[in-house]
């Protein structure tokens, strides 16, 4: 199996654990949400970093998911998931699992 890129990896933002800028940046939220693991065949949040809250996005903190969308519509790594998975805005199962964050 093909592991896919986790947002971290594609935009090399270094904020994951053990990354080159988490002890200076601190980790950021999407590398964490357990309750993401597996989303999009992704760890954690990586790649469904659109629907976790509080993601450090452009070294910014990000809102919740209402919040930040339209800014995620435009993402390179966004548009990318979405490419690579079919039904992808068709998966309420993903912001029910994510309790509408």
């Amino acid at each position: 199996m093909t592991s896919k890129i986790n947002c971290w990896e594609f935009k090399e933002c270094g904020r994951e654990p053990g990354g080159l800028r988490a002890e200076e940046l601190g980790i950021c939220p999407v590398a964490l949400d357990g309750a993401a693991d597996g989303i999009h065949g992704g760890l954690n949040g990586g790649r469904a970093c659109w629907v976790v809250q509080g993601s450090l996005c452009g070294n910014r903190i990000q809102g919740n998911f209402a919040q930040k969308l339209g800014a995620c519509l435009v993402c390179p790594f966004y548009q990318l998931v979405e490419e690579e998975e079919h039904n992808f805005l068709d998966k309420t199962d993903i912001l029910y699992k994510m309790k509408y964050r």
